[in-house]
């Protein structure tokens, strides 16, 4: 096999054909073994815009001029998308091919519009102050004296117009002075007292006394503050006893009692029984700080108001059905029964229901007879007729009697 001995070099593929072999190169790769590397660079135009090329082992690479990107330097690098932005303090950032352009905001100059104008330099500050650059523009410190944007005019502060330590304030414009009044005082040079009367600054119905440059507030009960503005706290005194609480209102408070406690202050124990707190005709007992409810039979709770259920301890006897009621139970007895709680068996004996002298067995919710001879029946109400059992013998005849019979030979 030709190809045993790996002749094809830089990953080229062998192909044996016979007793022969050919080399299939990869890119960038020539010669009957692929041994010889291509060079590139010598196609014009390989990389474009200027870019320089690099012949590389199998390849190349374009080195590209400063705007250009790409593997060929074909493409067009936008500047003004990349971060932080080409164009500086405020700049608009036109891009073009291969580079940009920035039209600076005023007072910056320069390519990326990063340098900062020198306003200074045609500043004509005067009276020998000194000028301080800004960005697009300056300013002028004036020596002692001197006032205006350009330390071209006399500081009329200089003479202390400005009465009541107003502050003093030259005009750049015309070098007039401004005075600012402390508050109390207003006019041109700051001399005229303010009635604050005027604009009711009181609140709450407080009355203003007016004073020189100032004021004062003669407060109504319950206010307090420069201006009456703060509710004095009345509870910060504690006035509340007996643990009640304190509310706060306007000009007072009020004391909300715990129960037991009665009075302005709560100081004052309350009969608690007197708004009959126990219902259902509980007995109320009052206590110190409360109360205590002896409730009537039937009723249960605090306050008498729980009705207790006498059916759940099955009072009611012989099978009889239990009705809950208010504070008490009905028992509804079977026939036989009788009684509050159907504990009593009805003597059904009672109206004498056997008849014809018979004894009466009572029973539940039945009776039975015992008949005297002669008589028969539930109740012995049957009078026994002794002939049909053919008593006379040798053909006499029977006659029937109570209890008897008769024979007539």
């Amino acid at each position: 096999d030709a190809c045993t001995s790996q002749p094809c070099a830089n990953g080229s593929t062998c192909t044996v054909s016979g007793n022969k072999f050919s080399c299939s190169c990869l890119a960038g790769y020539t010669g009957q073994r692929c041994e010889i590397d291509v060079n590139e660079c010598g196609t014009p135009g390989l990389c474009q815009h200027g870019g320089t090329c690099v012949n590389l082992p199998g390849s190349y690479r374009c080195q590209c001029r400063p705007g250009y990107t790409g593997h060929r330097c074909e493409s067009d690098v936008d500047e003004c998308q990349l971060q932080p932005n080409a164009c500086q303090n405020g700049g608009t950032c036109t891009n073009h091919n291969g580079g940009y352009a920035c039209v600076c905001v005023n007072g910056w100059s320069g390519d990326d519009c990063s340098k900062n104008i020198d306003d200074c330099f045609t500043a004509s500050c005067a009276n020998g102050s000194t000028c301080i650059d800004r960005v697009a523009s300056f300013s002028c410190i004036c020596p002692e004296g001197k006032a205006g944007l350009l330390c071209h005019l006399d500081d009329a502060c200089v003479s202390n117009p400005c009465q009541k330590g107003a502050l003093c304030d030259t005009n750049p414009v015309n070098g007039n002075y401004i005075c600012t009044c402390p508050q109390g005082h207003k006019g041109a040079d700051c001399t005229e007292d303010v009635d604050e009367s005027n604009s009711n600054p009181c609140e709450h119905a407080g009355k203003c006394v007016n004073t020189e440059g100032s004021f004062h507030c003669e407060c109504l009960k319950g206010y307090t503050g420069p201006r009456c503005e703060m509710d004095i706290n009345e509870c910060h005194s504690n006035p509340c006893q007996n643990d009640a609480t304190c509310l706060d209102k306007i000009g007072g408070y009020k004391c909300v009692c715990d129960p037991g406690w009665i009075g302005d202050y709560c100081s004052t124990e309350g009969n608690e029984c007197k708004s009959n707190p126990c219902q259902n005709g509980g007995t109320c007992e009052d206590l110190l700080n409360g109360y205590r409810c002896t409730c009537r039979k039937g009723f249960k709770g605090e306050r008498c108001t729980v009705d207790i259920d006498e059916c759940l301890s099955k009072p009611c006897k012989n099978h009889a059905l239990c009705h809950n009621i208010q504070g008490s139970y009905l028992c509804e007895c079977r026939p036989g029964f009788t009684g509050g709680d159907c504990d009593s068996n009805i003597d059904d004996c009672l109206s004498n229901p056997c008849q014809n002298g018979a004894s009466c067995v009572d029973g539940i919710n039945s009776f039975s007879c015992i008949c005297l001879p002669g008589f028969h029946g539930d109740k012995c109400q049957t009078d026994t007729n002794e002939c049909l059992s053919e008593p006379c013998r040798n053909g006499g005849t029977c006659t029937h009697f109570v209890n008897s019979y008769t024979c007539k030979c």
